[in-house]
């Protein structure tokens, strides 16, 4: 479900688990396209190589809070199972 209030790159971003609170990866750029073609038997050219950058990110912690009561989660709602699953399925996104 998206939320209205998302921006296009928030619905797009995906979510990882991590095992730390600041994780670590490694970022690589693809090199500009060139006319690199040869003949058959020509010798190999050398190019230069960039190394990949290392970048960080640090966790964050964001809690939301509800509350249904009993008599919410007991009235038949049309669909809708329980309206405590409901209200938790809006605060995933």
């Amino acid at each position: 479900m998206i939320s209205p209030t998302s921006t296009p790159f928030q619905s797009m971003v995906k979510n990882e688990k991590t095992s730390a609170r600041t994780f670590e990866w490694m970022e690589d750029a693809l090199r500009a396209s060139a006319n690199n073609y040869k003949v058959e038997g020509a010798d190999a050219s050398s190019i230069t190589i960039s190394p990949t950058t290392l970048r960080n990110n640090t966790c964050q912690i964001i809690s939301e809070a509800f509350a249904v009561s009993g008599t919410a989660d007991a009235v038949k709602t049309h669909g809708r199972a329980t309206e405590t699953a409901f209200q938790l399925s809006k605060t995933l996104n």
